[in-house]
């Protein structure tokens, strides 16, 4: 009895012990959890500082340049300037892997009743399947030159089915710094089977390389009256300066947006050259077929892209070559 005794004694007493130890240890843990916690709430905040910090900066910016060349007036209207800064890793179909950097401004000056919009971008102006190899877009972002464009579009008419506007700045193309002109005609008309076509027309005249048109009928059609899945095939045709014949693209694709953050498209990509010129062996540019998703995670403002495609390429005989881009960006300003 005595020893049955001690046994229900020893055993409790051990079990008093092993909670109490138990107790001791959950703080420590709840502390490192709630340290480890701390540490990403801390690098959250300071990075929310951070954007806040450049983009009350860029914002402030905007007033100024509103100021000077608006009438000096401080208004209530909503700024709608934003930056985007975007870091690319591209794989090119067939080619090596390259990072590529671009910086895109627009500026809207609400004092001018929204009739100028200031534009400065280091982004390719030339991304389109009319004017290149249509089977490795990607290589677009890693062209090794340092174009930079600052323009100051003013807005002459703008409608629902009509618009018109023309842009005066500078451009650094072709080796050259060079000023241009440019004019931009737009019209929108619906059609059957519930198709919206947008037909555009952009010509510019630079100063050293001479005039550049571009044709494009844009047409889109939106499924069950809604914006989140749509069908769009782009048909673009350009002449330049110095260039035989015309350059004819088509990118086709089926477009949704899944929720608010996320979005998903699956395109192909194509294109045709009326004319050989130099560097050209081959009218038909080839094929590329793609998926694109883009996505916006932790913050509003940062966004990450895949890009994995396929292509047959003119520039690489035609033959199969697997590529790709992944892209960060982060938006200042307006979102």
């Amino acid at each position: 009895m005595i020893y049955a005794r001690t046994l229900f004694l020893s055993a409790l007493y051990l079990s008093i012990c092993s909670s109490a130890l138990w107790a001791d240890d959950q703080p420590d843990n709840e502390s490192k959890d709630d340290s480890e916690r701390n540490v990403f709430q801390d690098v959250g905040d300071i990075v929310d500082e951070t954007h806040e910090k450049f983009s009350d900066r860029f914002s402030r910016f905007i007033v100024q340049v509103d100021d000077f060349i608006g009438v000096g007036e401080e208004g209530e209207q909503l700024n709608t300037s934003w930056a985007r800064i975007r870091v690319d890793t591209i794989k090119p179909g067939a080619e090596d892997l390259k990072l590529a950097a671009t910086v895109k401004l627009r500026i809207v000056l609400p004092q001018s009743q929204q009739r100028f919009r200031l534009l400065l971008s280091t982004e390719d102006d030339d991304s389109s399947a009319a004017n290149t190899d249509a089977a490795q877009r990607e290589q677009l972002a890693t062209n090794e030159n340092n174009d930079v464009a600052l323009a100051l579009r003013f807005i002459r008419t703008a409608r629902d089915t009509f618009k018109l506007n023309y842009d005066i700045g500078a451009r650094y193309r072709d080796d050259k710094a060079q000023i241009f002109g440019r004019l931009n005609i737009g019209y929108k008309r619906n059609s059957i089977l519930g198709f919206t076509n947008n037909f555009s027309n952009s010509f510019t005249l630079f100063s050293a390389s001479g005039y550049e048109n571009r044709f494009r009928i844009d047409s889109r059609r939106v499924f069950f009256d809604r914006d989140r899945l749509f069908f769009r095939n782009s048909f673009e045709v350009s002449w330049r300066k110095g260039n035989k014949g015309a350059a004819i693209g088509d990118t086709v694709g089926l477009y949704a947006n899944l929720g608010s953050r996320k979005a998903l498209a699956f395109e192909g990509i194509t294109g045709y050259a009326t004319s050989l010129n130099e560097g050209v062996v081959d009218r038909f540019r080839g094929v590329e077929a793609r998926i694109r998703f883009r996505h916006s995670i932790w913050r509003p403002w940062f966004y990450y892209e895949i890009w994995p495609s396929v292509s047959w390429s003119s520039s690489n005989d035609y033959k199969q070559a697997y590529g790709g881009l992944f892209r960060v960006e982060v938006t200042l300003g307006n979102i």
